[in-house]
């Protein structure tokens, strides 16, 4: 049985790329079940993985870990309900809360934890770890650069609904120019054209995903020189600038240099290996020439692209000037009529000349339902109401200080309100307002605990267990929850957290020296011996 479990864990691992695919996500396929048909394919294999690993590691003190975390998790959403029973807004309807939506969101949680645990009781070899890394790499990285240079990428900024299938609006969400547009006059400033994510979903998430796999690509790189490492590490250098995101261009240039220096510590103080001129040439020269193509990418169109929009902008006031100063002189007048229902109807009507997100305006959070925020909003700067981070903050606090309710803090209002209003680009914040303090340490702060507890444990063991494998995986774990925090859509989307999950598991068992010359049974965290299935 345990050796099942090891090639269904393996299995579904490399299937989450798959499961990224943006379509699965859209209607109608995603309205077909009720929910995206990835997301059954999750729970399914969870709950087969789930049955195998009980019997291939049965434990009382497991078992009892089990029971008394679901026996938590359910005081707590019990607490959790009756508080989001109590909300109140301004908004009919209180931003449609759903008690299954709530336990649904909490099942998904739960599922990258438990993963953690099954991961951390079995052993995969470098071998097995390299294929499943290899795997992961050319299916996120090489879909990412192929589809680009055949020009038929889904850009990641690129949102432009309309009427038809999924195939109609296609037309509209593909790039508009390979890479090989970088080097050309109509790629100059063509930021939000050129930016491709593959067929991933978000590029958040996908921007996850490749700083979850670059350190495990150069690990393999140093340590198993060969052509399909260098193959593949050329791959995620192209994929972080093809993305666009500022988190995957920048990161994958930093992991490559802080490669650099952890190679030569290796080598030549630790000791771990042999010197290799190869690796070494390969990563500088990687690295030198993604620090090259960078002034040509999507990234480093960005400022050029939005000083055109700026200048864009600027003209087209000059040009329709008149029409701006009636806008506004309009909204003047009907504010001093004091017409509140006049005036917010207007307001919505004409959000985009008022440099509102008409999203916001209309369907988050309605002007007709809160004009004094919204007035308020309009006395910001031109470049502060068009930030849309900023103004989905302000919103939340906004509904936050109206349902004036403390309890929110430790139990939250729910996770279903926050995402019919619009997901807080920053994870663990958004968890904080979704779930409160509570439902933060139970379903999130775990992820933190493990990677500084392995982090003490491997410091404490220095010699024995900082080694580049262990490092490698540290790496990994801490720029992914780096940033989580820092651009969100990671630690709510099953994609990035269950890769997490499986390389955080392997670090904490690495940190605890399971793999450190074990002969039959190792002991487990709940103190029975487990034993490991090698390659």
């Amino acid at each position: 049985m345990a050796s099942k479990l090891k090639k269904t864990l393996i299995l579904f691992i490399i299937l989450q790329p798959f499961l990224d695919i943006f379509w699965l996500y859209q209607p109608p396929i995603s309205n077909f079940l009720g929910m995206s048909p990835a997301t059954i394919i999750r729970i399914l294999f969870i709950a087969v993985i789930g049955v195998m690993f009980l019997i291939a590691d049965s434990s009382k003190k497991l078992n009892l870990f089990f029971g008394a975390y679901i026996a938590l998790l359910l005081v707590y959403f019990v607490f959790h309900q009756w508080n989001a029973g109590q909300f109140n807004s301004l908004v009919p309807g209180n931003f449609a809360y759903s008690t299954f939506g709530e336990l649904f969101y909490i099942v998904r949680m739960v599922m990258p934890l438990f993963m953690i645990i099954v991961v951390y009781r079995t052993e995969f070899s470098d071998s097995t770890l390299e294929t499943i890394v290899s795997w992961l790499s050319g299916l996120t990285a090489g879909s990412i650069v192929v589809s680009n240079v055949l020009g038929i990428s889904l850009g990641s900024y690129l949102h432009q609904w309309g009427k038809g299938n999924i195939f109609e609006q296609y037309s509209r969400q593909h790039i508009t120019g390979s890479i090989f547009s970088w080097f050309t006059a109509s790629g100059r400033g063509n930021y939000y054209g050129l930016a491709s994510k593959g067929f991933f979903n978000h590029a958040n998430t996908v921007s996850a995903m490749l700083l979850m796999l670059t350190p495990l690509v150069l690990y393999f790189l140093c340590t198993h020189f060969n052509v399909k490492n260098v193959i593949l590490a050329s791959l995620q250098a192209l994929a972080g600038l093809e993305l666009g995101t500022k988190a995957a261009a920048y990161g994958t240039i930093a992991i490559f240099g802080l490669f650099v220096v952890l190679y030569l510590y290796f080598v030549f103080i630790a000791k771990e290996f042999r010197f290799r001129v190869a690796s070494i040439v390969s990563l500088l020269a990687i690295m030198l020439v993604m620090v090259g193509l960078f002034h040509f990418s999507p990234n480093g169109n960005r400022q050029v692209s939005e000083e055109q929009t700026a200048d864009i902008a600027a003209n087209l006031d000059k040009d329709s000037q008149k029409d701006q100063e009636n806008v506004y002189h309009h909204l003047k007048v009907l504010t001093k009529r004091g017409n509140d229902k006049k005036t917010a109807k207007y307001i919505e009507k004409h959000a985009a000349e008022l440099a509102l997100n008409p999203e916001f305006a209309t369907k988050s959070y309605p002007v007709h339902n809160d004009l004094k925020f919204w007035q308020g909003i309009l006395k910001w700067p031109v470049w502060e109401r068009m930030n849309y981070r900023s103004l989905q903050n302000a919103i939340w606090k906004r509904v936050a200080s109206i349902n004036g309710n403390s309890k929110d803090k430790v139990l939250g209002f729910g996770y279903t309100r926050l995402s019919n209003m619009g997901l807080i680009e920053r994870d663990f914040v958004s968890q904080y307002y979704a779930m409160g303090i509570v439902g933060l340490i139970l379903l999130v702060l775990p992820y933190v605990g493990i990677l500084i507890w392995a982090a003490l444990m491997i410091l404490m063991h220095f010699r024995r267990r900082f080694t580049m494998r262990n490092v490698a995986l540290g790496v990994s774990c801490g720029l992914t929850l780096g940033l989580s925090l820092y651009a969100g859509y990671v630690m709510d989307y099953l994609t990035a957290t269950l890769l997490l999950a499986f390389f955080m598991g392997q670090l904490l068992r690495g940190a605890m020296g399971k793999d450190e010359k074990t002969y039959g049974a190792s002991n487990t965290l709940a103190g029975g011996p487990f034993y490991s299935i090698k390659h």
